[in-house]
C-alpha cells in the first residue's frame, strides 16, 4: 500500500504543528513561572540576523497551510502575523492545522504528479506536487519547528525530543 500525498501532509502537519502548540504550551507555563513577558521570550533569536521565535511559527503554519491550498487547487489563506503572545501563535497553530485537515483528500491527491509553478522569491520554479510536498512544504514547516523548539529550549523550557515528535 502506498500513502497518498494527503495522507503524507495531514499525518505530518497534524504531528509537527501538533506537537508545536504543545512546546508553546510549556513556553507560556515557562514565562509565568518566571513572571517573564511573552513578548520577550517570544523576541528570542539564537543569531541577530535570524528570525525571532514567534516569526519561525508563524512561517511553519504558512507553509503547512500554503502547501495545502496550492496542493488542493485553493486560495491561498491568509493570516496576519499579528500575534504577540503564546495563546495567540496557539491558535494560529491549530488554525493552520485545521485548515489543512479541512482540504479536500481527492484534490490534493490529484496533484501529485502534477507539475506546480511555486514561486520563489522573484522566481517561479517547476515542481511535481509529490516533490513539493517532501522537499518543499514538509522540509520548510520542520525547519522551522525545530528553530521553534531550540529558541523555547534556549531559554530554559524543559522539553525533550518526545515533545517534538508526539503531539500534545
Amino acid at each position: 500500500m502506498t500513502d497518498t500525498l494527503s495522507y503524507v501532509l495531514k499525518t505530518s502537519v497534524n504531528q509537527i504543528l501538533g506537537s508545536t502548540r504543545s512546546t508553546l504550551k510549556k513556553g507560556e507555563d515557562h514565562a509565568r513561572a518566571l513572571g517573564v513577558e511573552d513578548s520577550v521570550m517570544l523576541a528570542a533569536r539564537l543569531y541577530p540576523d535570524m528570525l525571532p521565535l514567534s516569526r519561525q511559527v508563524q512561517i511553519a503554519c504558512d507553509n503547512a497551510a500554503r502547501g495545502a491550498a496550492r496542493l488542493g487547487g485553493l486560495e491561498m489563506p491568509t493570516f496576519p502575523d499579528t500575534e504577540t503572545t503564546f495563546p495567540e501563535l496557539m491558535a494560529r497553530c491549530e488554525a493552520a492545522i485545521s485548515f489543512v485537515n479541512s482540504t479536500d483528500d481527492a484534490k490534493i491527491n490529484a496533484n501529485e504528479l502534477e507539475t506546480l509553478q511555486i514561486p520563489l522569491g522573484p522566481q517561479t520554479v517547476p515542481m511535481q506536487g509529490r516533490q513539493y510536498l517532501t522537499s518543499f512544504v514538509l522540509a520548510n514547516m520542520l525547519f522551522h519547528a525545530t528553530m521553534a523548539y531550540g529558541l523555547l529550549r534556549q531559554q530554559g523550557v524543559v522539553l525533550g525530543k518526545r515533545d517534538f515528535l508526539v503531539a500534545g
